[in-house]
C-alpha cells in the first residue's frame, strides 16, 4: 500500500511519518530530500538549473545555495514555476524508481507538500492531507526554522487551501499537537491489515 501524505508547511507531516515509520516499519520517501538530490552536481537538473539562475546561486564548491535559491524564486512565482519545471520531472521519476524497488513492501509512505501539484497523488493508493490551526503552524515555522512570520505566510498562502486538499483527500488526520491522538488517529486510518506494530 502506498500513501500519500500531504499538507501545508508546517502542519506536522514529519510526525505523521515518523509514527509510520516507527510503530508501523513504513518505507519512507520524501520528495523534498529528493529534490536536494537532483540538484546536486552532476544530475542533469543541476545543470539546468544553473543554466535558467546563473552561478550566483552556487556557492564555492559549485554546488546549489538552496537557501539563496529559495529566496529568490519565493519572491517571484515565474521563477519558482521555472525552477518547478525543472526538478519536478526528475524528483518524480526517482520516486516511481523507489516505488518499484519497495512494490514487495507492506507499506510505503510518500510525503510532500504539493502532492497534486507534481500528479504525484497518481502513485499513491490513498491520499491522507495533516491539518493544523494556521497560528500553531506559523508558530511552529518562527520556532523551528527561524522563519519570520511574512515568510512563512507567504509560503502558506502559495500552497493549496485546507478546503482544497479536504476535497481532493481520502483521509484527514487533524493534528493539534497530541501526540496521542494523532497516534489513535493513524491506527484507525490504516485498518486491521496494516494497524500492528513491528
Amino acid at each position: 500500500m502506498v500513501i500519500g501524505i500531504t499538507g501545508g508547511v508546517g502542519c506536522g507531516k514529519s510526525t505523521v511519518i515518523n509514527i509510520l515509520q516507527q510503530e508501523y516499519g513504513a518505507k519512507i520517501l520524501i520528495a523534498d530530500d529528493m529534490g536536494h538530490l537532483v540538484m546536486e552536481k552532476g544530475h542533469p537538473a543541476y545543470d539546468e538549473i544553473c543554466r535558467r539562475f546563473g552561478d550566483d546561486i552556487l556557492i564555492p564548491d559549485g554546488a546549489v545555495n538552496r537557501e539563496a535559491l529559495s529566496e529568490i524564486v519565493y519572491r517571484d512565482g515565474e521563477k519558482l514555476a521555472v525552477l518547478n519545471s525543472i526538478i519536478h520531472p526528475y524528483v518524480k521519476e526517482e520516486i516511481r524508481k523507489k516505488l518499484f524497488i519497495w512494490k514487495d513492501e507492506p507499506l510505503v509512505v510518500l510525503e510532500t507538500a504539493i502532492l497534486f501539484e507534481t500528479g504525484c497523488d497518481a502513485l499513491c493508493d490513498e491520499v491522507w492531507a495533516v491539518f493544523t490551526g494556521r497560528e500553531v503552524r506559523i508558530a511552529r515555522l518562527i520556532s523551528s526554522r527561524g522563519y519570520t512570520r511574512k515568510k512563512a505566510e507567504d509560503i502558506m498562502a502559495k500552497q493549496l487551501g485546507e478546503e482544497q486538499l479536504r476535497e481532493r483527500c481520502d483521509r484527514i488526520i487533524q493534528n493539534d499537537g497530541e501526540q496521542e491522538l494523532l497516534e489513535v488517529q493513524i491506527r484507525e486510518l490504516l485498518g486491521p491489515s496494516l494497524s500492528h506494530s513491528r
